[in-house]
């Protein structure tokens, strides 16, 4: 017996990849990843990169990169990463730290297919033919 099953249609989902990448002699130079996330909104990603900067790094940073730090974070600097993932455009900032190594955060919009179930309810199941004695 053919049952007939509908089937998946593939969501198409957008997000925004959020990357710090940290850069050491230690390592290098090659980049050590510190975070990975996908973000729902640009606001979302923004708003990681911001958080980072006041809370996670400000012991490495020499007085000039901590200015610049303070500036993109709480003076407006973001702004423009904000519009740039807006218009579907890549955003990042970069620090340099003590002792030559430096710390990068990227943004990148994403087009992706999701095939949650949730979206995609499965049918009903099929009685089961029971057997007579």
């Amino acid at each position: 017996m053919r049952t007939s099953l509908t089937p998946l249609q593939p969501a198409v989902e957008r997000g925004y990849r959020f990357e710090a990448l940290r850069y050491g002699p230690a390592t290098g130079f090659v980049p050590e990843p510190i975070g990975l996330r996908i973000m729902a909104t640009p606001q979302e990603a923004v708003r990681a990169i911001r958080v980072q900067l006041r809370a996670n790094h400000l012991f490495g940073l020499t007085p000039r990169e901590l200015v610049r730090a303070h500036h993109w974070a709480n003076q407006g600097g973001w702004v423009q990463a904000l519009g740039a993932l807006h218009r579907g455009e890549p955003c990042g900032f970069t620090l340099l730290l003590r002792g030559g190594r430096h710390i990068e955060w990227h943004v990148r919009p994403l087009t992706y297919v999701s095939l949650d179930a949730r979206t995609h309810p499965r049918p009903a199941p099929r009685p089961v033919a029971q057997k007579s004695a």
